[in-house]
């Protein structure tokens, strides 16, 4: 699938970000977002919708979504990640980090959500982990329900910077910096049609500040 390029109104917001990505650190920026603004017309006009977010909790999103008359449920992968790295097994228990990792973090009703927010996240899951994710991602999402996931187009073991992504309006993110982290592994439009291959569709948005935006429907 060929990715879709944002128009010209957004090329401040590119430079911005760029400048940012080349110096020591991770700042604090707008950025404009053709994945949430798909992600939100997928979602127009219904009501009562029930939306997980999974960056952490974000008065800015909870607000934005709630105002609109929706419900919005909030868990943080990246926090259940590192718990489950550094948590000991408990004794008598089998279970490994992984399905520890989905019942902590992605233990929902089936088909129980119209939206998911899954940001950056699922990058910097193992190979195992990443696979169960998306099966569970793909359980709790109802049919017909979108997902949004951004995925960095660094090479492999390159550092990148994470953000908590506060939504200021249906088509503009507010980047407040949260961490930086290798890229366990580097993905292309091929791996993630293989990855979320079990879903109905799959859309690119591909932009110049290295972030590719996926918007997966169930």
């Amino acid at each position: 699938m060929a990715p879709t390029n944002g128009g010209p109104g957004l090329a401040a917001d590119y430079a911005r970000i760029e400048r940012a990505a080349r110096s020591a650190g991770p700042v604090e920026m707008d950025r404009q977002s053709n994945g949430l603004r798909q992600f939100f017309e997928n979602l127009r006009g219904e009501t009562r919708l029930h939306i997980l977010d999974l960056g952490g909790v974000s008065q800015a999103n909870v607000n934005f979504v709630t105002l609109r008359g929706h419900k919005l449920y909030t868990g943080d992968l990246l926090v259940g990640l590192d718990r489950v790295g550094v948590a000991p097994r408990e004794p008598g228990k089998a279970a490994g980090p992984t399905a520890r990792f989905i019942k902590e973090n992605l233990n929902f009703p089936p088909a129980h959500f119209d939206g998911i927010l899954v940001w950056d996240s699922l990058e910097f899951l193992d190979e195992e982990m990443l696979w169960a994710a998306v099966s569970s991602l793909q359980a709790i999402l109802k049919p017909g329900g979108c997902l949004l996931s951004f995925f960095h187009t660094h090479a492999k073991g390159e550092t990148v910077h994470i953000y908590r992504y506060q939504i200021r309006d249906h088509q503009t993110l507010h980047l407040q910096p949260r961490c930086s982290r290798p890229l366990p592994r580097a993905f292309n439009n091929r791996n993630l049609e293989r990855l979320f291959g079990n879903f109905h569709a799959v859309k690119f948005f591909l932009a110049k500040d290295n972030l590719r935006e996926v918007i997966v429907t169930r």
